[in-house]
């Protein structure tokens, strides 16, 4: 990067960085995914610097890229949301955070009864270890005498037969 191209990026970062974070974190409601995303923003500033000294609107052009940038930290929430999620808790699916593009189940309970029924007993008792009582596929491993490669295979499957059952019932 040329250093008259540097100082651009630097006075972008230090006019506009606090407004696109603030922007961020009303749209997140996460100050610190705020900031990465607005950082995230700025790192593809860099990446296109070409086309960003180029623009007519700088401040535009950033506000495009953390919008993309918002919509993808939402997507990805989202699918962490619906596979990984807490399998006896008592979440509901109306945080403001989850997007209308990927609707969610309507209540957690039903979205928790669903797994429970597709799910053997034994798939259900390992999905919990791993994802709600975040335990080391070490120890779950050794707890039930077989290798972590066969417990990262048996998680495997399980979020792949789950990923299969919802993505044939919607």
């Amino acid at each position: 990067m040329l250093p008259e191209q540097d100082a651009f990026i630097e006075k972008l970062y230090h006019e506009f960085f606090t407004q696109l974070w603030i922007y961020a974190k009303a749209a997140l409601g996460d100050p610190e995914q705020a900031q990465e995303v607005v950082q995230d923003t700025f790192h593809e500033a860099v990446r296109h610097i070409g086309i960003l000294t180029a623009h007519d609107n700088p401040k535009g052009w950033l506000m495009d890229v953390l919008k993309k940038k918002i919509m993808h930290a939402r997507r990805s929430r989202n699918r962490y949301i619906l596979h990984f999620i807490s399998l006896d808790s008592d979440l509901e699916f109306n945080d403001p955070v989850l997007s209308v593009e990927d609707p969610a189940p309507s209540n957690g309970q039903d979205l928790l009864k669903e797994i429970q029924r597709v799910l053997s007993e034994e798939e259900y008792a390992l999905l919990r270890k791993i994802t709600l009582e975040k335990r080391p596929y070490k120890i779950v491993a050794e707890e039930l005498g077989i290798t972590v490669w066969t417990c990262q295979k048996r998680i495997e499957r399980i979020r792949k037969k789950l990923k299969q059952h919802f993505a044939d019932n919607s």
